[in-house]
């Protein structure tokens, strides 16, 4: 639906026929504003920009990545990009603001007509709690009675339909509880807010790292997570849905940099793609060559039994697939928060089980084939054990590399599935070459 809607566009826009183009986009939803602009060629995506009103580019920028946002208006002067922030939420406008030059951050900020809010959460680190937090809900104090807390709520609107809950805080501005909109619709008019409040709260600080607040929010089944400062005043919330979008996103970026594409998008400049990808194939490169030494240590072998050749790439690409299958579960529980440390050594162990399990299996099938194929079956057994071999290093290194990265503070998406692979090659090369070595005689 998209794609047609950017082509319909394009080619409005290209025959200049741009009040039917203009009106167009206007009977779309933001979240397709988006997505259309993001389709559009750079020039007519600007030109189009400029003709829309500052109102309407803030809604399209509240479902944007922060990256697409600066990309869309981040070449905008100052005091102009400064009218679009003032209309749009502060967290959306710190997650811009932070895309651009620090100069031009400056420049931008000094032009808002209120800005105080916003140069506030830029102090945070955007994966921490103060990064994420949006200020901008409701609140009472113990004190309020409830017609007067719903008076509150009503003065929201329309904003307060999706609130669920209030929190709640005491004279000092100290988190002291929070209450359900539903108890508090309920509750008698004569009663305080302190007397029918729940006093059981969880929160963090503003420094707590996105995974750790995901954690919490999971753990007790939170909708959002208020902020506190030192002395347990109340800075803010980081509310479920948006934590939850940022850890997806993070897991997924996590797959992205196993298969070393980090940041790269599927439009994005070729460049870029460039940049993502030819530095990993260079080091897949010299590992590949690492396995071909090993390979050449056995040529006298492989001369006297040229079928040991066949199925070098059956040891290798088996190895590397339980090798990659293992990384990719444990790289992605990891940014899930699903692995803690104390189960470190229980994975390894899961893992070498599946790993003999699938060897055994796939041993078997292997070994069965190539004495079928070539009639020995000396050959057919040293493929089984070296397969079973492999598969073993493919869990062990699978599992076991992550885990180690994690514990060196490195981040285990990065390189591990290059290093597992390497393992997998190598390892698996010797065991079948070696052990083709020692019974070289049967072979022949």
């Amino acid at each position: 639906m998209v794609h047609e809607l950017v082509e319909e566009l394009e080619r409005l826009l290209e025959s200049g026929h741009w009040p039917e183009a203009l009106e167009r986009f206007s009977g779309l939803h933001p979240v397709d504003q988006g997505e259309v602009l993001d389709g559009l060629p750079r020039e007519l995506r600007q030109s189009l920009l400029a003709e829309l009103d500052h109102s309407v580019v803030a809604d399209i920028l509240e479902y944007l990545e922060p990256e697409e946002s600066a990309e869309m208006v981040g070449g905008r002067e100052p005091a102009d990009l400064a009218q679009v922030l003032d209309l749009t939420d502060p967290d959306v406008a710190v997650d811009l603001l932070q895309q651009i030059p620090e100069e031009k951050q400056q420049e931008t900020l000094e032009a808002m007509a209120d800005a105080a809010e916003v140069t506030e959460l830029l102090r945070y680190q955007d994966d921490t709690a103060g990064g994420l937090m949006i200020t901008d809900y409701p609140v009472v104090t113990e004190a309020t009675t409830t017609p007067n807390a719903l008076d509150q709520l009503r003065l929201l609107g329309a904003d307060a339909e999706d609130i669920n809950s209030v929190l709640v805080v005491d004279d000092q501005q100290r988190l002291v509880g929070s209450l359900s909109v539903t108890r508090l619709a309920l509750a008698r008019s004569s009663a305080m807010i302190g007397d029918i409040m729940d006093g059981t709260v969880h929160s963090v600080s503003a420094e707590t790292d996105q995974e750790e607040c995901a954690k919490v929010i999971q753990r007790y089944n939170l909708s959002l997570l208020p902020v506190v400062d030192g002395k347990g005043r109340l800075s803010g919330v980081v509310l479920a849905e948006d934590l939850m979008d940022v850890v997806t996103e993070e897991a997924t970026e996590d797959m992205f940099r196993i298969a070393s594409v980090g940041g790269e998008r599927i439009a994005g400049p070729l460049s870029n793609s460039l940049r993502s990808r030819l530095p990993w194939l260079y080091i897949n490169l010299a590992t590949a060559f690492l396995a071909a030494v090993m390979v050449s240590l056995f040529e006298d072998t492989i001369s006297r039994v040229v079928a040991l050749a066949v199925f070098l790439p059956v040891v290798a690409s088996q190895g590397g697939i339980g090798g990659t299958q293992t990384v990719t579960l444990v790289v992605r529980s990891m940014a899930l928060g699903e692995v803690p440390r104390r189960l470190g050594l229980r994975l390894l162990a899961r893992e070498l089980a599946l790993g003999l399990i699938h060897g055994v299996a796939l041993g078997i099938v292997v070994g069965f084939v190539a004495y079928l194929w070539k009639g020995n079956f000396t050959l057919g057994v040293v493929l089984g054990l070296a397969m079973l071999g492999n598969m073993l290093v493919a869990g062990m290194f699978g599992a076991g590399v992550p885990l180690l990265l994690r514990h060196l503070r490195m981040d285990p998406a990065v390189s591990s599935a290059v290093f597992v692979t390497t393992f997998t090659d190598v390892i698996g090369f010797v065991l079948f070459l070696g052990l083709a070595a020692l019974f070289v005689d049967r072979l022949v």
